[in-house]
């Protein structure tokens, strides 16, 4: 596991990083494509979208690299099933998924993997950064334009957007919104 990516958001945490409460609109924009079954949190952080998820009928499953949050979301709410893991070398099991969720965080060693991970009919929901982004970590963790796009095209896509954001901290960004629905 990587240990300097685990104490830097134990420590975010630890210091009273405050994520949005919300859930991301994306998600309660989408949500209805999916059938009711078992969600996939991917970087659940303190469980903003896996407890939406839960409280809509999903089982879900919450993974996050920080100890911190893990230990948030095992008393969130009964339907969530906290996973500690680094997403690095996670890998989500084949077929599983009804729904996958991916919200602000990125690593294109996940993209075939969370492909494989949803059922037939599965959806995904991604949104993510792009390069222009401010940032203080590298372009590794910034998408390229069409870049999500491009890496699920294998899937249906039913909803593809970039655009700029104002972020909680009132700085311009460029977002990636995906929906996409796997077909046989």
């Amino acid at each position: 596991m990587n240990d300097k990516d685990r104490e830097r958001w134990n420590k975010k945490y630890l210091e009273g990083f405050l994520p949005k409460e919300e859930p991301s609109t994306i998600l309660k924009d989408f949500i209805h494509l999916a059938n009711k079954g078992k969600a996939l949190d991917i970087a659940a952080g303190l469980g903003r979208n896996a407890l939406f998820l839960a409280q809509n009928g999903f089982t879900v499953d919450a993974v996050d690299i920080s100890d911190v949050a893990i230990e948030k979301l095992k008393n969130l709410h009964p339907n969530i099933n906290p996973i500690h893991a680094d997403l690095k070398e996670y890998r989500p099991p084949e077929n599983t998924y009804d729904l996958i969720v991916n919200v602000n965080f990125l690593e294109r060693s996940l993209f075939p993997y969370i492909k494989e991970a949803l059922k037939e009919g599965g959806v995904l929901i991604f949104e993510t950064f792009l390069e222009g982004s401010p940032s203080k970590t590298t372009k590794d963790f910034l998408l390229r334009k069409n870049e999500l796009l491009h890496s699920f095209l294998s899937l249906h896509v039913v909803f593809y957007q970039e655009k700029q954001v104002i972020t909680c901290n009132q700085e311009t960004a460029y977002k990636a919104y995906l929906v996409a629905i796997k077909k046989c």
